[in-house]
């Protein structure tokens, strides 16, 4: 298997280049001096064009004309809004210090001065495409650390768990497509990581492609009309998107959201649209593996005609099914632990969940699976004064906990709740939360109004609060995220998710 660095290489040997610049003979110098040094190069005369061409077929480096300094921040602003690892290098007319400055300050990653020397300019490129191999390296080892921690704190106590991640160790070193089913928020993208994490393709690339959040632009009225939008029609993305997975995994999220036109143009661009499957082969030739979710049963949605019956069976070679929380009960604790251990530690406080706030946590049905249980831990730790969590505490939603510590009384699930709290046994376990205390200083915001549902009251407590911090540190986030027992990034992401 190539390594990293030699991967790298090969992209740089093959690196590709767009050219913006609208004097003819300087735009045919650089190309020939591009093509020369032995880089794929193509030239526009506007930006624009540029621009749509590094969206369709992408690019290791943008050479462009500096005109002015509005239009330099533009630019690098648009370039990496489509492509973040793409350098920009500017040309400017004149060697004066203020137009040199001006490019740098917007973040290109170096100028040239006009009439560019030959020699000069491919030792820029040179340096930008080995800064460039540079980050994708880090990128990758970045990624791999993160799933292989993600992978070694997989909690596998109840036996589906368990068969679970058999299942997916079997299943990671094939080429063969696979479809995971499970209800929203029960980690099936976590899965596919694992996949790719214990694949030959471990150092390639995972991409996501997400189908939920493209659902605007595959509208009627977006990008799902490619005679209206030829650069940025659904076969061009897709074939993006395949050329960015190349040589590692690419994840289709929430398949049961594509279009009809996407549809088509995946069974179209993987070669499979008169074939029931889609072959080992020709994933393995294509170079990417392809990984697809869903929270739908695609039988039903086939049955319904909303998904076309050779598409499920192309990607249903393998397939997973993720269990929800509530049918695997032993995981709840481990869980819990496990996410209260990374949000403490972010807090610097050791916090603990007491015996009552355990039996809580296993009374509690768990519509939202993983993803409501991490949501609790998380504002519990955000919002506690206390080191012991209690029922109060985690304000789980719809239960009402009684003083005195007595367990929640809306229980849906029929499984025996242990007397005593499940022996912490995973050394990767150990959850953290926190959460106000029942009794109000007279320091703290006033209560918020008691409307719609617990968990909307629940978020606008916790908005106020984090308001109330900020207001008293006259606007200093390390000082109002230091008054709140959290660091500067539990705070940020907490405003992001409230929106403050």
């Amino acid at each position: 298997m190539a390594s990293i660095q030699e991967q790298t290489l090969a992209v740089a040997a093959k690196a590709r280049i767009v050219v913006a610049d609208a004097e003819p003979a300087s735009s045919r110098q650089t190309v020939a001096t591009l093509i020369a040094a032995g880089y794929e190069c193509k030239s526009f005369a506007e930006a624009d064009a540029a621009l749509a061409n590094l969206h369709e077929s992408g690019a290791d480096i943008v050479v462009a004309d500096f005109v002015s300094e509005k239009g330099a921040a533009e630019l690098i602003r648009k370039v990496r809004m489509q492509s973040p690892e793409t350098a920009v290098v500017l040309t400017v007319a004149n060697p004066i210090a203020s137009s040199a400055a001006a490019a740098m300050r917007h973040g290109a990653f170096d100028y040239l001065t006009r009439p560019i020397n030959t020699d000069e300019l491919t030792a820029v490129i040179a340096k930008a495409l080995e800064m460039a191999s540079l980050r994708r390296e880090n990128r990758l080892l970045r990624e791999q650390l993160d799933v292989a921690s993600m992978a070694a704190a997989f909690i596998a106590e109840s036996p589906a768990s368990r068969n679970l991640a058999a299942l997916v160790r079997r299943a990671a070193p094939a080429n063969s497509p696979v479809l995971i089913e499970g209800e929203s928020g029960t980690g099936k993208e976590l899965v596919a990581r694992m996949l790719h994490h214990w694949s030959s393709r471990a150092q390639g690339p995972f991409i996501k492609m997400s189908f939920k959040s493209m659902a605007p632009m595959l509208s009627p009225f977006g990008m799902s009309d490619e005679a209206m939008r030829p650069h940025f029609g659904i076969a061009a993305m897709l074939s993006e998107y395949l050329e960015r997975a190349a040589g590692g995994t690419l994840f289709l999220d929430e398949i049961s959201e594509a279009t009809p036109e996407f549809q088509a143009a995946l069974l179209r661009l993987t070669g499979e649209s008169d074939r029931p499957r889609m072959s080992a082969n020709r994933s393995s030739s294509a170079g990417v593996r392809i990984v697809s979710s869903t929270n739908q049963h695609l039988t039903n949605e086939v049955a319904a005609g909303r998904i076309r019956p050779d598409l499920y069976f192309a990607l249903n070679v393998i397939a997973i099914h993720v269990a929800p929380l509530r049918e695997r009960r032993e995981d709840i604790l481990p869980l819990a632990r496990h996410f209260l251990a990374l949000h403490a530690a972010e807090t610097g406080r050791a916090l603990m969940l007491t015996a009552d706030a355990e039996r809580a946590l296993l009374a509690h049905s768990w519509p939202g699976n993983v993803r409501e249980l991490e949501n609790i831990i998380e504002r519990a730790v955000v919002m506690s004064t206390s080191e012991r969590i209690s029922p109060e505490a985690l304000m789980i939603p719809g239960e009402t906990p009684a003083h005195g510590g007595a367990a929640p009384t809306s229980v849906t699930s029929t499984a025996s709740m242990p007397e005593e709290p499940a022996p912490d046994h995973m050394s990767e376990t150990g959850v953290v939360a926190e959460t106000e205390t029942s009794t109000a200083t007279a320091s703290e915001p006033a209560a918020v109004a008691m409307e719609g549902t617990l968990q909307e009251s629940l978020d606008r407590a916790a908005a106020q609060r984090i308001r109330g911090a900020i207001d008293a540190a006259k606007g200093n986030r390390n000082a109002a995220a230091t008054a709140l027992g959290i660091d500067r990034t539990t705070l940020y992401r907490l405003m992001r998710r409230l929106g403050i």
